[in-house]
């Protein structure tokens, strides 16, 4: 199973927070940050509460798709992508401030999220989201497939094959396949390229 899901509704959600000009949205306890949550639980509904793969990336503007992160879900101790996916766009919410429709850019974004949490009770923390977050900045639609029948070494072997296939800006961790191209690989790759091209040609309508 795989599907996509489009970020516009939490990319106009930012807009509107940054033309307030006091960004509250990005203080995860704040009525903003509250509101910004409920809309985040909200757009993951339709995504499974299964184990799988998910990349985040955008269309350039020739339409060509950029893979910008790649991550797993719901193996071992991790949990479902839903759960993943959820918790990722509201730990890293920075990078939906960032761009043109904000006209904010990173560096801007990292000093306001610096300044919010400025009394050092989650310094540490917060400079780890906002470096992560930053990083898929630019990021419009996370697509995802669910792998119900992998074990976890499957899992690893086709995950190091994702990465160098797909090369995704945002993973800094690239471990090297140990084989070759895995077949569940390919399975995967094409189903990414299928919601690809079909999200493509739903834009260019």
């Amino acid at each position: 199973m795989t599907n996509t899901l489009d970020l516009n509704p939490l990319i106009e959600f930012a807009n509107q927070d940054a033309k307030q000009k006091n960004f509250a949205a990005l203080l995860g306890n704040s009525k903003e940050g509250r509101e910004y949550g409920k809309l985040v639980v909200d757009c993951c509904q339709k995504i499974p509460e299964n184990q799988g793969f998910y990349i985040w990336g955008k269309y350039e503007e020739n339409g060509l798709w950029r893979t910008i992160y790649l991550g797993k879900a719901g193996f071992g101790k991790m949990t479902s992508l839903r759960a993943r996916i959820t918790e990722e766009l509201k730990d890293e919410r920075p990078f939906l401030w960032t761009g043109k429709h904000t006209g904010y850019e990173a560096k801007q974004v990292k000093k306001i999220w610096e300044e919010i949490y400025s009394d050092g009770s989650q310094q540490k923390v917060a400079q780890n989201h906002i470096i992560r977050s930053l990083r898929k900045k630019g990021t419009t639609h996370i697509i995802w497939h669910t792998t119900p029948n992998l074990n976890n070494q499957e899992v690893n072997r086709i995950e190091s094959d994702l990465i160098e296939t797909l090369n995704p800006i945002a993973n800094v961790q690239r471990p090297a396949p140990v084989s070759d191209l895995q077949d569940y690989t390919v399975k995967v790759i094409r189903s990414f390229k299928q919601n690809i091209h079909a999200n493509r040609l739903w834009y260019e309508k």
